[in-house]
């Protein structure tokens, strides 16, 4: 009844239940709606994040990563305490914007990613860091 009386954290509660399946069948088109209403009614900024995601994953919308980051940067606006968790997707999906224009011609033949390697990048990032940590610490060691 709160939901439809326009209550916005209730209707990012109900579109959390079907994007979960909480209660119901998943329905990620019910969820972008719920979402949607929040974000536009009361300018709910966890609305606004939650819509980011599906459109950067693209569930039950249009994949858009231009259309994530806004919503993203609107959400940052309207919440201070949203900034930090903003800022980590914000670098995700700069990250990945980045590696898809790598994927471009003539750089294509080097970055056929299986599916298993795509969902694991910061693993393999943290991987480089720290090999690159080792590489810096064993200079050192020489140079002394």
């Amino acid at each position: 009844r709160a939901a439809a009386q326009g209550y916005s954290a209730t209707q990012v509660k109900l579109g959390d239940s079907y994007y979960y399946g909480w209660g119901t069948n998943v329905d990620f088109k019910t969820t972008g709606a719920l979402y949607r209403k929040a974000s536009k009614q009361q300018y709910n900024a966890q609305a606004m994040f939650n819509l980011g995601y599906m459109h950067e994953k693209g569930l039950g919308m249009r994949k858009g990563w231009n259309l994530a980051k806004r919503l993203y940067d609107l959400a940052a606006e309207k919440n201070a305490d949203a900034k930090i968790p903003i800022a980590i997707a914000l670098i995700k999906l700069q990250i990945l914007t980045k590696t898809e224009s790598i994927k471009e011609p003539p750089y294509r033949f080097i970055f056929y990613l299986d599916e298993s390697i795509e969902a694991n990048w910061d693993l393999y990032l943290i991987a480089i860091l720290t090999l690159f940590g080792l590489r810096h610490n064993l200079l050192l060691e020489l140079q002394c």
